[in-house]
């Protein structure tokens, strides 16, 4: 998927030019959204792993990072910013990354939230995720549970 549009919002692959600004939205959604690297961000083209921007007007609202390997994927890192919270962009990120998985043939999706992400784990009970398992003391500072949440995706065939 190169780039898709959703009631307003473009989805498109993460460029280099647009790090500083995804790196800008991870920081502000400390401790929610996950620290990577930047390098984590520009996955090589037939990597394993994807990153989508989403675009609302001339401003990227967020961002996602994913993993498909093993007829699996995993949504690795999403954070909206603050400011386009509750607009469609975090819906729009996770339906491209759920696209690119089944289009990689994966018949499962996969994420960890913290235990105590009630706004996440909303969001991700309204897309159709369930509770899969608890890694205990997964997160530090604080400490805390990871709960895995999965959704069956459906198959291309």
């Amino acid at each position: 998927m190169a780039r898709q549009q959703v009631s307003g919002t473009v989805v498109r692959r993460l460029e280099p030019r647009d790090l500083a600004t995804v790196l800008a939205i991870e920081s502000g959604a400390l401790p929610w959204a996950a620290r990577w690297t930047p390098e984590s961000y520009l996955p090589a083209p037939d990597s394993e792993m994807c990153a989508w921007v989403a675009e609302q007007g001339a401003s990227i609202a967020g961002f996602v990072l994913a993993r498909y390997s093993g007829g699996e994927m995993e949504l690795l890192n999403l954070a909206v910013a603050q400011a386009a919270r509750r607009a469609g962009a975090g819906r729009a990120l996770v339906s491209a990354a759920l696209a690119e998985g089944m289009a990689r043939s994966a018949s499962q999706a996969f994420l960890e939230v913290r235990e105590s992400n009630s706004g996440a784990l909303a969001f991700y009970a309204a897309l159709g995720f369930a509770m899969a398992g608890r890694r205990p003391s997964y997160y530090q500072a604080p400490a805390e549970d990871a709960l895995i949440l999965s959704l069956p995706l459906p198959s291309r065939g």
